[in-house]
């Protein structure tokens, strides 16, 4: 086996480790709105119901992920486990797995001769934490992002093969309407599909036709998948997406400046938990990415504060965070730039995805501003997170291709040191989350 082979098992195999761990301990109750989401699942398998508007719940939610992960907690019940719910969690480490190659997979398909790129998107991926606490949790994000990272994957398949068939087009068009049947947010990615393709249809006047009829397919296809659930939603609410009471007050005038600008320092890394910086855009998200901040995994929000040994764990996560934070952005804008300057409509699929979701994820924030700033999650944008490891993974590689190998031995084992002391947060209730 080359040394590439056996880098790419072994990150997969932690991974795996990693997600399984996570599945068979973390409380099936302690993840975001996890009472909810189990009422959900339980009442549609059951009874064959999706929950109302009459409590609180998760009735704007489409049904997919639940009829999964119901079905799923009903075999853990035929099993005699005594939480049967394990099992739909045990589902979301092994979607965790599974976007986990997809992620492999893309890498080698936009860049076949950066071994050192596949290698490093495949590691972003599997070590950062959003990605580790969601799939542990019982929720639906984990799935919308493996329908996300397939579909993504299926059209940048098509726009490189130059292959525009019916059959691949549909295909196309049932993941992507899967993905909107498990959360909304996979919208994002159906804007970056046809963002592609128009792109295609402009450059390529010979395919011109067969990239229009397929996009057309694809759509028909998504709408076939995903459109009754947003006709049910708009007869029976007010927005077929997201039916939650807004202010009233125009867009622009619904959250102050400091939402956008205030970095939230020093206590982003002082007291990395809330309500510090509660409703501030920028820390909250990152506190969520990289750390803890509603006390759903390092600690429990039923306490006050977290003790002090956590509290000290949580603020150096943030700080181990900020470099390769900074390598997936620069990443991603060199992307972009140079898939627009080159016209290489494939890599631009991917370029896209991270700032749709960004635009998606202040629309969504700024349109239902809450006093505790419970819209600002990480998750929200789960989807991009293989769009964000390939751009890191393109940042590594421009770094680093070309340099002595001295160089690149160091950075691997700074890389090593960083996933090292990372171990400590993804690994729910280990012992190594004491250890600095």
């Amino acid at each position: 086996m080359s040394a590439y082979r056996a880098a790419a098992a072994a990150i997969l195999v932690v991974l795996a480790a990693i997600t399984l761990w996570n599945a068979a301990t973390y409380p099936p109750g302690m993840g975001y709105d996890a009472e909810q989401h189990v009422d959900y699942a339980e009442l549609l398998v059951h009874e064959g119901r999706i929950p109302g508007p009459e409590k609180r719940s998760e009735y704007y939610t489409p049904p997919l992920f639940y009829a999964v992960s119901g079905t799923a907690t009903l075999v853990g019940e035929q099993l005699g486990l005594g939480e049967p719910r394990r099992v739909a969690q045990a589902v979301n480490a092994l979607v965790a797995l599974v976007t986990g190659l997809l992620v492999l997979a893309l890498a080698r398909l936009l860049w076949p001769d950066r071994p050192l790129l596949h290698l490093a998107a495949l590691g972003f991926f599997a070590f950062v934490p959003v990605v580790a606490k969601a799939t542990a949790m019982f929720h639906p994000e984990p799935l919308s992002m493996l329908l996300s990272t397939a579909a993504l994957y299926l059209a940048a398949r098509m726009i490189l093969r130059r292959s525009y068939g019916w059959r691949e087009a549909a295909l196309l068009g049932v993941v992507l309407g899967a993905g909107q049947l498990v959360r909304a947010f996979a919208l994002w990615t159906f804007a970056a599909v046809l963002l592609a393709f128009g792109l295609v249809a402009l450059l390529e006047r010979a395919l011109r036709r067969e990239v229009v009829v397929a996009a057309g397919v694809a759509v028909l296809a998504t709408a076939l998948v995903a459109g009754p659930w947003y006709v049910r939603q708009a007869t029976r609410y007010t927005n077929p997406i997201f039916d939650r009471p807004t202010v009233a007050a125009p867009l622009w005038e619904r959250r102050p400046v400091s939402f956008y600008a205030d970095p939230g320092l020093p206590e982003l890394f002082t007291h990395p938990y809330r309500p510090a910086f509660a409703n501030l855009a920028l820390p909250e998200t990152y506190a969520e990415l990289w750390g803890d901040w509603y006390g759903v995994f390092a600690w429990n929000s039923a306490e006050e504060t977290p003790d002090a040994r956590t509290e000290r764990d949580l603020a150096f996560q943030h700080a181990v965070g900020l470099v390769p934070t900074l390598l997936a952005v620069a990443g991603w804008i060199a992307l972009l730039v140079l898939a627009l300057r080159r016209r290489e409509p494939a890599r631009l699929l991917v370029a896209l995805l991270p700032g749709l979701g960004i635009l998606g994820y202040l629309y969504f924030t700024v349109s239902y501003p809450t006093p505790d700033g419970d819209v600002l999650k990480a998750t929200y944008m789960l989807t991009t997170a293989p769009a964000w490891a390939l751009a890191f993974g393109f940042a590594a590689d421009h770094l680093l291709r070309d340099r002595p190998r001295s160089v690149q031995l160091a950075a691997l084992a700074l890389a090593a040191a960083v996933v090292a002391i990372d171990l400590r947060f993804l690994v729910y209730g280990s012992p190594l989350a004491g250890l600095l």
